[in-house]
């Protein structure tokens, strides 16, 4: 939808709340609390003009935190083509880390040990390809979210600000809601595949693909040596957990969790402590 119809259909609205605001605090209501609706009305109707005129501020301030941090965190704008960059990094290093994996697990189970040690080593190693095959649909849903994400934000504040402004304040939430998520979703999520990056740190991360590669060969060359191998397996494990796994698999689930968080206090803080009406707020009054 394009951003002038949504800004003309809030502008309505709040023309729509204003009146239906004078109408209830001119009319004889027989209970006076009922009145007190129309100057939050009047409020609610003014806050999304001013909303409404300092459009472009906002688009100027969420550029320029963006800028920012982007600055801070990799020495440059986070533009398109260094975001691709980043995710293509991630998406190979994950690829090439489930190859590798799946290619130990093959080596296990083709040497066919008896041992119930390698049992319980392939169910773990089973476990460790579903995470990263999990992680790689996970990053390539964040990355196509990133992509549409500077021309979508704006859309979905937008539609945010109709909501906020229906009368009574029945879309207060839902608006709130919107308008949080459009604004911390184009500021956090294109910083995603830099701060996992960062997180991961100046890793060797051939080096310790190699030492998987290694032991896989050495299976399969010397199939008496497996319990010997298998032993080595746990150290190198850990030692990729701590330099890609945690970085690459874990972050992204914990950092959404975070902005999923944030959205929440921006949503409040935009909404306030009202939740729109309800038959017992309608006789009893609103609460202000």
């Amino acid at each position: 939808m394009e951003t002038g119809i949504l800004l003309g259909l809030a502008h309505s609205l709040a023309a729509l709340t204003y009146a239906c605001g004078v109408l209830v605090q001119t009319l004889p209501l027989p209970h006076r609390a009922w009145r007190a609706y129309g100057p939050q009305m009047m409020r609610d109707s003014c806050l999304t003009e001013i909303a409404i005129g300092t459009i472009s501020v906002i688009q100027m301030l969420v550029t320029v935190i963006s800028e920012t941090i982007g600055t801070s965190l990799i020495g440059g704008p986070l533009t398109s083509s260094a975001s691709n960059k980043a995710f293509e990094t991630i998406i190979s290093q994950l690829v090439t880390i489930d190859t590798t994996i799946f290619g130990l697990i093959h080596a296990v189970s083709a040497v066919g040990s008896s041992d119930p040690a390698t049992s319980i080593l392939a169910r773990i190693l089973g476990s460790a390809v579903d995470s990263c095959t999990t992680a790689i649909i996970l990053w390539y849903v964040i990355r196509a979210i990133t992509q549409f994400l500077p021309t979508a934000w704006l859309t979905g504040y937008e539609l945010g600000l109709c909501f906020y402004v229906l009368p009574l304040r029945i879309g207060r939430r839902l608006g709130s809601f919107l308008m949080a998520t459009s604004l911390v979703l184009a500021i956090g999520m294109p910083l995603t595949p830099f701060l996992a990056l960062q997180l991961q740190g100046p890793t060797d991360f051939e080096t310790f693909l190699k030492e998987f590669e290694n032991i896989a060969e050495q299976i399969i060359e010397e199939p008496s040596r497996i319990v010997e191998l298998i032993s080595s397996i746990p150290e190198a494990t850990g030692r990729m957990m701590s330099a890609v796994f945690i970085s690459l698999i874990f972050f992204p689930v914990i950092y959404l969790f975070l902005l999923s968080l944030i959205i929440r206090s921006v949503a409040s803080l935009i909404g306030g402590s009202a939740r729109g009406l309800t038959i017992t707020r309608f006789i009893l009054g609103p609460v202000t």
